[in-house]
Order: C-alpha cells, then sequence, then structure tokens
C-alpha cells in the first residue's frame, strides 16, 4: 500500500498508526473501471504472474513515477527492491515500468 505517497508494507503496519493519513491501495489504481498504463504495461510485458506480489510491484512502481516521471532501470530495481517475487522475471517488471514512464503514461 501507499501511506501518504510512500511504499508501505501493510502487514506490518498497525491501522492505529494510520489515522489521518492517506491510504492507497491497488485497488484503488483503476481509473473509471480501466487499468492503468502502469497495470497495462505490465500485462503487456508478462510481468503479472501469480498475483501475489503483484499489487506491491504496482503500489511501489506507482510511488516510483509519482515522484520521478523518467527513471533509468537501476532506479525502478531499487524502488521495487522490497518485493519478492519467485514466479515471475524482474526484467519484465522493470521494462513494464521503463515503458510507462517512456509512454508518459500516468501509473
Amino acid at each position: 500500500v501507499l501511506v501518504d505517497g510512500e511504499p508501505t508494507y501493510s502487514c506490518s503496519t498497525l491501522a492505529v498508526w494510520m489515522d489521518g493519513r492517506a491510504i492507497e491501495t491497488v485497488e484503488g489504481l483503476e481509473q473509471d473501471d480501466e487499468l492503468t498504463p502502469l497495470q497495462q504495461a505490465f500485462i503487456d510485458h508478462d510481468a503479472a504472474q501469480c498475483g501475489f506480489c503483484t499489487p506491491g510491484q504496482l503500489m511501489a512502481a506507482t510511488a516510483l513515477l509519482e515522484r520521478n516521471s523518467s527513471p533509468n532501470a537501476q532506479e525502478v530495481r531499487e524502488a521495487l527492491v522490497g518485493n519478492l517475487c519467485r514466479c515471475s522475471n524482474y526484467n519484465a517488471i522493470v521494462e513494464a515500468v521503463l515503458v510507462t514512464a517512456r509512454t508518459g503514461g500516468a501509473p
């Protein structure tokens, strides 16, 4: 999840700590029942596999693109470092984020 625009591990964050803070989950990314450009890029580049880590990857990438609209591959990798994925190819995830940035699509 994003807390005040920053990626946060929801599994280790107490709800009481979030009082008065802006919370955004992966369910809040959609725009008028449409996938965001980033979500579509994950699909187009086979970056979404089993779905366990995909929400965290999407939220971390969203936070990155909101603060840096033109990241390089290393910056994308650093932004995603907290998300462990065992069934996907990290290169596909990085490419999906880079394509979103290159095409100027909002996360």
